[in-house]
């Protein structure tokens, strides 16, 4: 593979990270689901959904009232297994408040870590076949995911 594929597909790998924080940011949720195969696999500790389907339901869940929130992703690493599959991963910071912006005095909700596999589709787009999100840092506040077993 030339330098110049390789570079192709760490772009729009990077392009598809940045995507799911600004649809995810912004409850865009038919967008968000797009960035997923369909039988993707998408867990946050103990939560587990497998499907676009189950992966939409849960994102709609998590909508409820007005929210404002950041996810500010850093450090992708990525490594090419070939034209079609890729893995990632990298840490993601969240700031997020139940209520309208501007917010004031806010510290982190979340650090994670963010580890990917990625599938090239045949319209040529890039997906996530899986997303695992591993905790590292959690304000005390912090509930834990929307949708997890306690």
């Amino acid at each position: 593979m030339s330098f110049l594929e390789q570079l192709q597909i760490r772009l729009a790998i990077e392009d598809l990270n940045a995507r799911f924080t600004r649809c995810l940011d912004h409850n865009r949720v038919a967008e968000l689901v797009e960035l997923f195969v369909e039988d993707a696999l998408y867990t946050h500790g103990t939560r587990v959904s497998r499907g676009r389907a189950a992966i939409e339901q849960l994102l709609r869940a998590r909508g409820a009232g007005v929210r404002t929130a950041r996810h500010l992703y850093s450090g992708l690493v990525v490594d090419i297994e070939d034209a079609h599959h890729a893995r990632g991963s990298c840490v993601c910071m969240t700031f997020a408040f139940d209520g309208p912006p501007p917010v004031r005095g806010t510290v982190p909700h979340l650090v994670a870590d963010f580890e990917d596999r990625y599938v090239l589709g045949v319209d040529s787009h890039w997906r996530f076949a899986e997303r695992h999100i591993h905790r590292i840092f959690e304000a005390p506040d912090n509930p834990g995911p929307v949708g997890a077993q306690r």
